[in-house]
């Protein structure tokens, strides 16, 4: 929810005033400065209790919305930090996909992050001279994530697969082992952009 500008909530909190006296609006000629401010009191008076606690409320960060937002960039730096674990150890990670035994050191593949988060943040995102990106290619660039995770998780699942049955052999699960490593190449450089573009 975005806040509402002071101007508005001082003119929603004295148009009350007005409706209190029958919508007579008083000018110089036809009421005294004294009076005016007489009838702005009490129309505050009347109206303040109800009106003023709601306006206040807009007026306010949305605190809900703030911590959301800071959970969420929380997500992209953390996967992104997985996937960066991936990518620098792109020999241990390879050798993970293809052994027959689990690898305890060899990094994972952190689960993907949801649209809805991109979404929710769309509107935080900034520009970034430095990687030549601006902000309203955020969605597109999320796109493009998701398009290269999407493809990363079925290549993992597919050299862990490529053993097995009639089909299956060594040759098939290193050809999609080197595809899996390509694609999370992919998507840790499109994180990386969005990350920089919501991060404080």
């Amino acid at each position: 929810m975005s806040r509402v500008p002071i101007p508005i909530i001082l003119l929603l909190l004295l148009a009350p005033s007005w409706a209190y006296t029958d919508w007579k609006f008083y000018d110089s000629a036809t009421a005294s400065r004294s009076n005016r401010r007489k009838i702005i009191r009490k129309g505050i008076a009347v109206f303040s209790p109800v009106v003023a606690p709601w306006l206040i409320d807009l007026a306010k960060p949305p605190l809900a919305f703030a911590a959301k937002s800071d959970k969420d960039v929380q997500t992209l730096q953390q996967t992104s930090i997985d996937l960066k674990s991936c990518t620098s150890q792109a020999d241990l990670f390879f050798r993970g996909l293809i052994s027959e035994e689990t690898l305890p050191d060899a990094p994972m593949l952190p689960a993907q992050i949801s649209l809805r988060i991109f979404q929710s943040l769309a509107p935080l995102a900034r520009n970034v001279p430095a990687l030549n990106f601006e902000a309203e290619d955020f969605l597109g660039v999320a796109a493009e994530y998701a398009e290269h995770a999407g493809s990363a998780r079925d290549y993992v699942k597919l050299a862990k697969l490529g053993r097995i049955g009639e089909n299956g052999s060594e040759d098939l699960a290193v050809f999609y082992a080197k595809k899996a490593v390509e694609e999370v190449k992919e998507t840790e450089k499109a994180l990386q952009v969005l990350v920089q573009a919501v991060q404080q």
